[in-house]
């Protein structure tokens, strides 16, 4: 069950005053009656402006991909590619990278990494970054046929580490390399990023992409307290 529009702000509103990520969402959990799925999306979306304010420096547009290094945070990104071709609910969260709701990415990603790499590949020929690097968890099942499927079908580097995290952390040291995923603890770890499920979404699947813009959703609910009581 999506949560309402008000437990975004509230969110948005304890963590902009420097309540912890913890109580804040516990609070915000309780007052709603939220259940774990829905938790779990508030915090995948909803970041305090600091935060935001950084991520949003780092990002890059497509043009910055041409010629670059893209590291790819394999499962990260291919599941919210996945949401966005089965028309699942995607949300263009407050530090403005999109995401999805999904918990079984990684199972979702393997069981359909055809259609998913034809995307990755058609993204690749429009962006032509000198080199792309796929980075994918060895932790889910068949995460090893997973990459050797991307390498035979988009003659591309395909590794699967125990440590993905760290892995794209470190490949995004070098030269020119810009990393693709919407991992909160990634972005804040490297120096520029790349959205590139949303360019998936908006230019490759624009009819089945559903995207719900959040920073719009704070401002309406911002004005709309503004204007209904004595809000901040």
């Amino acid at each position: 069950m999506e949560p309402p529009s008000s437990a975004f702000y509230d969110l948005y509103y304890l963590l902009a005053r420097g309540y912890s990520r913890s109580h804040a969402l516990e609070l915000i959990r309780l007052k709603h009656g939220l259940g774990r799925e829905a938790a779990i999306l508030l915090s995948r979306c909803i970041h305090p402006p600091e935060i935001n304010n950084e991520i949003r420096e780092k990002k890059q547009e497509a043009q910055a991909i041409k010629n670059s290094c893209l590291v790819i945070d394999g499962f990260n990104q291919l599941t919210t590619i996945y949401a966005a071709l089965t028309s699942k609910p995607l949300y263009l969260c407050s530090d403005t990278m999109l995401r999805d709701a999904l918990l079984a990415g990684p199972k979702l990603v393997v069981k359909n990494i055809e259609p998913l790499a034809t995307l990755l590949g058609s993204a690749l020929a429009r962006l032509a970054p000198r080199s792309a690097i796929v980075v994918l968890d060895s932790q889910p099942s068949h995460s090893g046929e997973t990459a050797a499927y991307l390498r035979k079908k988009l003659g591309i580097e395909a590794i699967v580490s125990p440590h993905a995290d760290k892995e794209v952390i470190i490949l995004s040291q070098r030269e020119d390399c810009v990393v693709a995923t919407s991992d909160i603890a990634i972005t804040l770890k490297v120096q520029r990023v790349f959205d590139l499920a949303y360019y998936v979404a908006t230019t490759l699947l624009r009819r089945s992409a559903r995207i719900n813009n959040i920073p719009h959703l704070l401002r309406e609910e911002h004005h709309w307290w503004c204007q209904s009581q004595a809000g901040p």
